[in-house]
């Protein structure tokens, strides 16, 4: 039995907390509506829609509501639910700030989800949440016998990242008390408890594999299908000369590199391409994904789970501009944060649907991809960019610091500021930029669709390749 989430944008998050606390002392409630997310480990429930319970039709007091569920949920509604294939988690809130479910909960709970999980002819998983004053969500599924499996995570993806896990108690070692002093220990707890995707292992994914092991987190997933080849040593963190020889995959390098820090994390490698089923499934459990790909194809896919799924992301790159001779005219090292209801690579020029498309091409159909690029019909593809270890490192790093400051809120600054990090190296200063593009359209449609979307529905390249 897959382990439930509940992941959602900061917009819904904030529409939901304006209602469940509109300033007097009384619960309310509402309604996420939820499309699915088929993980490897969970099922996660992906908050598309917030519907209000009327305040005038329900019994409010400060530690006890009656709402009038079945009034607002009619037949015609229930059918366009299950036709979608969408959850229900009811959430009310609690003033007072409880931080548990109360008894009355748990009654109101098992007779009302009686009713909601016998309206599918499935075992969808539907649930109950509580907002706390301070936003914290807390919730549980419900299943048609009355027993009740807390939640694996609540996931709020905006410029501020929000994570809420299950307590759970860590005896910390000495490593981890040496970083509580900067990071206090609400972080490091969270950093222990979460689960993070790095697609691309080679210049700057190693490093920030590295970064995250070395900072504790939890559990790593890490996905590439290439192998180590002697071109790669002077760039991937811990690989060796041996690897090379033996031609060891780049995932099973650095996963056996980090079980030899001795920090507790966990990893799990996934030698494919990102696109792959397997590979995405990996991801849509993940709380966080950093991207450490080359490609338009590679960073389109992530942009689309991160979109679909409601998954903070954070995109590493490097651009040099070389002649091969020692002469360089550009060199940049950049990385972006995309947060779901807001810009995605695409909308900031990151690659082309031309790149997407002449990528695909030169996948599926080499012949095909020469001809029609001798012709000028396609772009052309770059396959071997020049490699620089220190600006990759200090891409990594830029893209790292970013993620702490969202989980951590350091910056004295909005984090809505500070969606691209951009050092150039030739010109020696560094420049951020704001989330002021505009969302693309080609991308519009997969927001938190879930499994609904064309990404996990059809194959993605035929998908980019009629658009």
């Amino acid at each position: 039995m897959k382990t439930p989430k509940l992941n959602l944008t900061e917009r819904l998050h904030q529409e939901a907390f304006n209602y469940l606390f509109p300033g007097d002392t009384l619960e309310a409630a509402g309604v996420f509506l939820c499309n699915q997310g088929n993980g490897i480990r969970n099922q996660t429930l992906v908050a598309t829609e917030f519907v209000a319970l009327p305040h005038e039709l329900s019994k409010r007091t400060e530690d006890h509501l009656i709402w009038p569920f079945e009034e607002i949920f009619d037949i015609e509604r229930i059918a366009a639910i299950d036709k979608h294939n969408q959850s229900i988690v009811t959430i009310h809130s609690h003033p007072r700030g409880q931080k548990c479910f109360s008894l009355i909960d748990d009654t109101n709970d098992i007779d009302l989800f009686k009713s909601i999980n016998g309206w599918f002819d499935d075992d969808r998983i539907n649930g109950s949440a509580i907002m706390l004053p301070n936003g914290e969500i807390i919730a549980r599924s419900v299943n048609s016998q009355g027993s009740f499996e807390e939640f694996g995570s609540v996931v709020v993806a905006g410029d501020s990242i929000r994570v809420w896990k299950p307590e759970r108690t860590f005896k910390f070692s000495t490593v981890e008390t040496k970083l509580s002093q900067t990071l206090g220990q609400g972080t490091l707890k969270l950093l222990r408890t979460l689960r993070a995707g790095v697609v691309g292992c080679s210049g700057t994914g190693s490093i920030i594999a590295e970064l995250l092991a070395r900072n504790c987190i939890g559990e790593l997933v890490l996905i590439d299908d290439d192998f180590i080849e002697e071109k790669n040593l002077n760039r991937i963190v811990n690989s060796k000369l041996e690897d090379a020889r033996q031609q060891i995959p780049k995932v099973i390098a650095l996963s056996n590199a980090i079980s030899k820090f001795g920090l507790g994390t966990e990893v799990d490698v996934y030698q494919s391409r990102v696109d792959s089923p397997r590979a995405s499934a990996a991801l849509i459990d993940c709380d966080v994904i950093f991207g450490c790909v080359d490609s338009a194809v590679g960073r389109y896919h992530l942009d689309c789970i991160a979109i679909a799924y409601l998954i903070p992301y954070f995109d590493v790159g490097v651009h040099i501009d070389a002649d091969g001779r020692g002469a360089i005219s550009s060199a940049d090292a950049v990385a972006h944060y995309v947060k779901p209801n807001g810009s995605s690579l695409l909308s900031r020029g990151a690659y082309t649907v031309e790149q997407v498309t002449a990528e695909n091409w030169k996948l599926s159909d080499p012949k095909y991809y020469s001809n029609q690029r001798a012709s000028g019909y396609l772009a052309e593809v770059d396959d071997d960019q020049p490699a620089v270890m220190s600006l990759n490192m200090l891409a990594a790093v830029m893209a790292f610091n970013d993620f702490l400051s969202r989980i951590h809120n350091y910056r004295l600054d909005n984090n809505r500021e500070f969606a691209t990090h951009r050092f150039r190296l030739v010109h020696g200063c560094y420049e951020n930029e704001s989330d002021d593009h505009a969302e693309h359209p080609l991308l519009n449609r997969y927001i938190g669709a879930g499994d609904a979307s064309l990404l996990v529905r059809n194959n993605l390249r035929d998908d980019a390749l009629d658009n």
